[in-house]
């Protein structure tokens, strides 16, 4: 099946998320911390880590009183371990220790991901990327990677993808009335909700911008169930940008949706052609 748009996640998709992460992990738990009227978080984050780590299944970022996503990367195991330490955190407070401490992440590229996007924007191909992000931090970062055709990459920020939600603004969509309230993946403990109606926004304004089709699209993420799930009710083609803290289960659902992974991200472009 031919591709005509692809959608690409930014952070741990494009990005050394360990690597990025060690600034925005350092002022989330003194945040956290100052927030819970204490000095420090020392001992009590990394019990909490363990627990989390040990059991991921269980744990995962928790919005709105749903799990949104597993602890697979330091921005969503910053969140699970803070609704452990606090449970009534509260979902605001939740979002704002994000977007206050994602300023302190530092610009760092996976080695290929110069290469890739550079290729994308030369395809014949509509490029987008889409993210939960601030799309202000997250274009002053593509402006440091300096790829060749900058200018044509279109950025959609603050996707919320995490919110299991209604559409804001395309309510009417018979796309997004067949996506279940909940869906199941072999190896996974508990339900997937995959009704992310913002996320679904995006979507759907790049389908109208582009005149294309989820079933001409790909999409490219690291996290299954925030980049993918959703995609995949809506007849995407899929790739998972997988990595050292990729979940099993995570491989096997992008399988059952005929989608591919791979670990260096350069296997995009074979699917692009």
């Amino acid at each position: 099946m031919s591709i005509r748009t692809v959608i690409l996640d930014f952070d741990g998709t494009c990005t050394d998320v360990e690597q990025e992460a060690v600034g925005f992990l350092r002022g989330y738990k003194a945040d956290l911390a100052g927030v819970l009227g204490r000095d420090s978080l020392d001992g009590l984050w990394e019990e909490t880590e363990a627990r989390v780590l040990a059991e991921p299944a269980r744990h995962g970022m928790l919005i709105g009183g749903c799990m949104v996503a597993p602890p697979v990367d330091p921005y969503l195991l910053a969140t699970a371990i803070s609704t452990l330490i606090e449970p009534d955190l509260g979902d605001a407070e939740t979002e704002r220790l994000f977007k206050e401490n994602y300023r302190f992440t530092t610009t760092a590229f996976k080695p290929e991901t110069r290469e890739v996007v550079e290729a994308l924007v030369a395809a014949d191909v509509h490029f987008y990327v889409v993210t939960n992000s601030e799309p202000a931090k997250v274009g002053e970062k593509l402006d440091a990677l300096q790829p060749a055709g900058r200018a044509s990459i279109r950025l959609h920020g603050d996707a919320r993808k995490f919110l299991v939600d209604e559409p804001q603004v395309h309510t009417a969509s018979e796309r997004f009335a067949d996506v279940p309230s909940t869906c199941a993946i072999d190896g996974w403990a508990r339900p997937i909700h995959p009704r992310r109606g913002h996320y679904f926004d995006a979507l759907e304004s790049i389908w109208q911008e582009t005149g294309t089709r989820p079933e001409d699209t790909l999409v490219v993420g690291d996290v299954f169930e925030l980049d993918l799930v959703l995609p995949a009710l809506l007849g995407c083609q899929l790739h998972l940008a997988s990595g050292a803290r990729t979940l099993p289960y995570e491989r096997a659902g992008v399988e059952r949706f005929g989608g591919t992974h791979d670990d260096d991200l350069r296997a995009v472009l074979a699917r692009v052609g």
